[in-house]
């Protein structure tokens, strides 16, 4: 085979270089597979559940071990002993980057995400909570909003903290929802979602349920510290002419406003302008003095692109615009796609210099080969 691969380089450097660059290839795939499976090796993953509502070991709980295939799935499942204790006897340690552990306690689901290359050296600690139906400690702020003029449209998105100050800590829940917002009326608004950030900064979506009483609610459970709720709609204007406009039943006494383009002419009460942002270069406005209950009610008017939102298609070349694009607000995951095309450059480079060392091995061996045959 070496002699046919020298004959070949030789002969035709054009399918010699093929023959480098796919054996670069297929050494870059033989080491992306064989890495993961010299690194399976079976280790023992322990941990303790703990409530942390009694601050005390929780026994009798069932812990699941899931695993990414073809959705989440579980691999196995173990429950705590009389000291919350539990142990997993056989967890692949390079299967995956993440091991995901799970618990459902009074029907809420608790994770814990741990790190593949951590198992088996140090034990992990799981914590539940009691649940109640009481939002009294539930604070709910909008520290920052984005309107977007598209065309005669208003893109808004809007992002809630749900702070859970309950003492002793507990998760709540309740039937008749554990976060309510409202947005203008739902004959001028479309393409409503509204989602929870979850474990990793993963949006979890969410259905929201039309209130009596006007507004929406969801049921999602809101465990001790902060949880973030991210509300998104389009409002349809006329003219020009952009209201937005509903109840904050929480109030707010301080939240940042962005509106894209930074040239349209903003008005209302309770506004204040206050620069512009860098990330988006949108204008920034500040809203305060709005009491529970009370009504967000702000104009916007002038003229703006129609922007489409993720087409799959670069706007912002095509129409020559800069404002001409979707802003979002910020995503943890998204923003860390840097990391991971770093890491695909990283086995480019591999690759290469895997492909530029086998070259120079063919090279050499067909030095050998000729000098064999005018010595012959």
């Amino acid at each position: 085979m070496k002699e046919l691969n020298a004959t070949l380089s030789v002969a035709c450097p054009k399918l010699g270089l093929l023959s480098v660059a796919l054996r670069g290839v297929t050494i870059l795939v033989w080491g992306i597979v064989l890495f993961p499976l010299a690194q399976l090796e079976a280790q023992t993953l322990r941990g303790t559940v703990i409530n942390g509502t009694t601050n005390q070991p929780s026994g009798g709980q069932k812990v699941e071990l899931l695993v990414l295939d073809q959705g989440m799935q579980t691999a196995s499942e173990a429950t705590t002993g009389p000291d919350g204790s539990f142990t997993f006897a056989s967890v692949p340690s390079g299967q995956t980057p993440h091991i995901l552990l799970r618990i459902i306690h009074q029907g809420v689901n608790y994770n814990l995400s741990v790190m593949s290359d951590q198992v088996g050296k140090q034990p992990v600690t799981l914590t539940i909570y009691e649940t109640t139906q009481d939002p009294g400690a539930v604070d709910v702020s909008l520290p920052v909003m984005l309107a977007q003029a598209s065309g005669k449209d208003l893109l808004v998105q809007q992002q809630y903290l749900v702070t859970n100050n309950t003492r002793p800590p507990k998760t709540l829940v309740s039937p008749y929802g554990t976060f309510l917002f409202d947005t203008p009326p739902a004959d001028r608004v479309q393409e409503l979602t509204v989602s929870v950030v979850g474990l990793a900064g993963i949006p979890l979506p969410q259905i929201p349920s039309p209130r009596k009483d006007g507004g929406y609610l969801i049921n999602y459970p809101m465990k001790p510290g902060v949880n973030e709720v991210r509300v998104s709609y389009t409002v349809r204007g006329s003219d020009g002419a952009r209201e937005l406009k509903h109840r904050l039943f929480q109030g707010t006494q301080n939240t940042r406003m962005i509106v894209l383009p930074n040239d349209l002419k903003v008005s209302g009460s309770h506004i204040s302008g206050g620069g512009t942002d860098e990330r988006t270069q949108g204008a920034v406005y500040q809203l305060a003095g709005i009491d529970k209950g009370g009504i967000l009610d702000v104009m916007i008017s002038g003229d703006a692109p129609l922007v489409s939102d993720g087409d799959g298609h670069n706007h912002d070349e095509e129409s020559g615009d800069p404002d001409f694009r979707v802003v979002r607000l910020p995503n943890p995951v998204y923003e860390k796609k840097l990391f991971i095309f770093a890491g695909f450059g990283v086995l480019f480079v591999i690759a290469l210099a895997l492909a530029l060392r086998q070259r120079s091995t063919s090279r050499d061996e067909t030095k050998v080969q000729r000098r064999k045959r005018k010595s012959s």
